[in-house]
């Protein structure tokens, strides 16, 4: 039987250890409620990619995700009854650049669904209807905006598209020049245009978003609570989802902000919890991680 000066140097070490321990830098009651909230059963990790699981590269195609990120994802599915990545980009691209295809894939913001190990997408009937008109509106901003072709990246992702500006000069001017040649594009073909990070989006105009996604995955699968993970614009329909699903009583949501110089002041107003950067990400999912399973 161990002696009560090892009792008290093991007590020590463990509380060591504790104070060791990367915590979201948030009050302590929001901590209780959200651990309390991730003890609940059925329970879902959702999350962005683009500058929440990778930072944010020149390109698309640049990304990687952050460093320890999938080996998390990959003890997170063990941990979660569902785990999904709901993403601007087609499901198939992100399911490449996640490499996990036991995850569902939530594509082109709410448009395409990727279930497990599956070979396509289902895509939403109500959108594929716009295919023609986004890939002509694309083609016809492309030629307004030839002047501008050094700094601009199109890229046509089926039912939906993206005109990437990151790499211009001056990127408000050319986000101006965006819009000029777009709005009337879109209003001719009863488009929607939205905007993200350096990035202007042409989409159907249909009720479908990340606020939508989230709502659809917490009802197929009665997610008791849904932890979501974001950093963008499109992120706030999501964080709205979970508020709104928290009111009704249906899911215990924890919305999470991962914060940057670029940060939309709705999506950090609307966040439950706020990471300083995707550098922290992969220390909060360690910290769930232990909420779910201590040692």
């Amino acid at each position: 039987m161990p002696s009560s000066r090892a009792d008290e140097r093991a007590a020590t070490a463990s509380q060591a250890l504790r104070a060791s321990q990367w915590e979201p830098a948030i009050p302590e009651g929001t901590r209780r409620w959200a651990c309390d909230a991730l003890q609940r059963f059925p329970r879902g990790l959702l999350t962005d990619i683009d500058g929440t699981l990778s930072p944010i590269a020149p390109t698309p195609d640049q990304a990687r995700l952050y460093r320890g990120i999938r080996p998390l994802l990959r003890r997170c599915l063990d941990a979660f009854d569902v785990v999904a990545a709901i993403s601007g980009r087609p499901a198939l691209d992100a399911r490449r650049l996640i490499g996990l295809p036991q995850m569902t894939y939530v594509g082109n913001h709410g448009m395409e669904l990727l279930a497990p190990r599956a070979r396509i997408p289902a895509i939403a009937g109500e959108a594929r209807a716009f295919e023609g008109a986004i890939a002509d509106a694309l083609h016809e901003a492309r030629a307004r905006l030839s002047g501008h072709e050094g700094g601009l990246l199109f890229e046509n992702k089926g039912v939906t598209a993206s005109i990437h500006y990151r790499l211009a000069s001056d990127p408000e001017a050319t986000r101006a020049a965006i819009r000029r040649a777009l709005d009337p594009l879109a209003r001719r073909r009863q488009l929607r245009i939205t905007e993200g990070r350096m990035v202007i989006e042409i989409r159907p105009r249909v009720d479908l978003d990340k606020g939508t996604s989230v709502r659809a995955l917490v009802e197929r699968h009665a997610l008791a609570c849904a932890l979501y993970l974001g950093d963008d614009r499109t992120d706030v329909d999501a964080f709205r989802a979970l508020r709104q699903l928290r009111a009704e009583g249906v899911s215990l949501g924890i919305a999470v902000a991962v914060s940057h110089a670029e940060a939309p002041a709705a999506l950090l107003a609307a966040a439950d919890i706020t990471l300083a950067s995707v550098a922290e990400v992969p220390r909060f999912l360690r910290w769930v991680l232990g909420v779910l399973q201590p040692a």
